[in-house]
């Protein structure tokens, strides 16, 4: 699923209108219904608030329906209609015609409004649709206050009036909604830590814009869905052998972090990686001797052989921050350059990113693949910027860095962003019931496995991510929170399961 900011989405209609020949009317209609579907129509009474533009347009459309289903709608609208466009004045008037009760806003009749939002059964919203680039004036301001203090359940259409479609900031004021029915595409400021508590559920409505339009338009952001992931699944030919599945090396741990070494390696074992090899320090494996069947095992002092002989490296999980971190990271570089290159993929995570502060130059001097998979945290040292700052800006963070540094970035955290500066895309599975310890270390080893199975690293990012957030948010819905080990034991059954439905 595409990504879309505002002048993205201009350019999809101005397609469809002007280029394919769809009429404009017919896109509002298609907009109504998809609205319409995602009404409980078992409700009675609904109010419509109406703006000027063609957002305006829909709700006028979606009352004329509702109207048709003999429900009770008011409508209060915020002008007479001589700056409408087309498509919009046709719909005032068609409703004007029907006898449908419509109220002008004004101080005068706010009192009405009040009223009529108390009682409404749902209010649907379409007063500012994805053009809002500044501050509402004071009036609109006032509408949307009323809406959000007096209604038990509100709808908005495309996006919630007062909210910036581009980076989700409040314009002055937005409204609060419990469901936001957008078209065609996500809104890029829907993926805003800030306005996801303004949108409610959103759900997606193709509206009749073919896909190939939509390709014309894009700015290479996508929202990764379900069809993608399963695409991505590597089918597992009935005659291989663990030769065909890729040698990883785990690069991890120390004293006190024995259990990032663990879960990383039986993530990689339980993805499907063929032959896995730990390379740690020797209290590492004292600890783990009972617990590693499945793996094999190497000394730092062997860390060129085990490059040598692996597809791919995950270097970083539990290792420490220090120097003897950085100098076997430059090893490991070394090693890969010598043995291989472009062939093979290099991993860092957690500590394999720390090591790199002030050093990220480099990344970009390498002829290998090379996935970088940080939270908020870890970037903000990679890169210099604020916390807050990355947060309000993760897609255009993680592109950039990638870009210059030549590099894959999983930007991890509610939407990861996986790019390799030219595309980026957002993962929307998992929540707040895997925030523990253990859960970074698994998506390293669940992303190293994919790239030493075949896929292109970017493809193993995409799919590790989201199936790392799948298998969470299937353990979350009976489980208060779900732990790393859960999720390593839940991969071969889901994996399966994407596969047999790819066949």
């Amino acid at each position: 699923m595409r990504i879309a900011g505002v002048e993205m989405m201009r350019e999809i209609d101005r397609i469809a209108v002007e280029e394919i020949g769809i009429p404009a009317p017919v896109l509002m209609e298609n907009a109504a219904l998809a609205c319409i579907r995602n009404l409980d129509l078992t409700k009675g009474y609904f109010v419509v608030v109406c703006g000027r533009g063609n957002n305006g347009g829909d709700g006028f459309a979606i009352a004329r329906h509702l109207y048709c289903m003999d429900k009770e709608v008011d409508v209060f609208y915020i002008s007479e209609g001589s700056d409408y466009k087309t498509e919009t004045r046709t719909n005032f008037r068609i409703l004007k015609r029907l006898g449908v009760p419509m109220i002008p806003l004004s101080s005068e009749t706010m009192w009405s409004f009040r009223e009529a939002l108390k009682d409404a059964d749902v209010v649907i919203d379409s007063l500012v649709g994805t053009g809002v680039a500044k501050p509402l004036r004071d009036f609109l301001r006032q509408v949307i206050q009323e809406i959000n203090i007096n209604s038990k359940y509100v709808l908005s259409v495309d996006v919630p009036s007062g909210m910036n479609a581009d980076n989700g900031e409040t314009m002055g004021q937005v409204i609060d909604a419990d469901m936001t029915v957008t078209f065609q595409c996500m809104k890029r400021g829907f993926l805003n830590y800030d306005a996801m508590s303004k949108l409610g559920r959103v759900i997606v409505e193709n509206i009749g814009i073919p896909g190939p339009v939509e390709a014309k338009a894009e700015k290479g952001e996508f929202l990764t869905d379900h069809a993608l992931a399963r695409s991505l699944v590597p089918l597992r030919d009935k005659t291989g052998f663990k030769s065909n599945y890729g040698k990883v090396l785990v690069v991890a741990g120390s004293s006190g972090f024995t259990g990032a070494a663990l879960i990383c390696t039986e993530a990689a074992i339980s993805t499907g990686s063929g032959l896995v090899t730990l390379c740690s320090r020797e209290e590492v494996f004292q600890s783990l001797v009972l617990r590693l069947k499945e793996a094999m095992s190497i000394h730092p002092d062997d860390l060129e052989d085990g490059t040598g002989r692996a597809d791919v490296v995950v270097f970083g999980p539990g290792l420490g921050a220090g120097d003897v971190t950085f100098d076997m990271l430059l090893r490991v570089i070394k090693s890969m350059q010598e043995n291989g290159g472009r062939s093979k993929t290099l991993l860092l995570d957690a500590d394999g990113l720390n090591v790199l502060k002030d050093r990220t130059e480099i990344l970009t001097h390498l002829d290998f693949n090379v996935i970088l998979t940080p939270h908020v945290g870890e970037m903000s040292r990679l890169c210099g910027l604020s916390s807050e700052v990355i947060q309000k800006n993760r897609i255009d963070t993680a592109r950039s860095f990638a870009q210059e540094h030549k590099c894959i970035v999983v930007l991890k955290g509610y939407n990861t962003v996986i790019t390799d500066g030219k595309t980026a895309y957002v993962n929307p599975t998992g929540s707040s019931a895997m925030a523990q310890g253990g859960m970074g270390d698994a998506l390293a080893g669940i992303i190293g496995s994919l790239c030493g199975q075949g896929l292109e690293p970017l493809e193993a990012a995409i799919l590790g991510t989201y199936l790392h957030g799948y298998i969470g948010d299937e353990l979350a819905g009976e489980n208060y929170i779900v732990k790393a080990s859960e999720i390593i034991e839940a991969i071969p059954g889901c994996m399966k399961r994407l596969q047999d439905s790819k066949r």
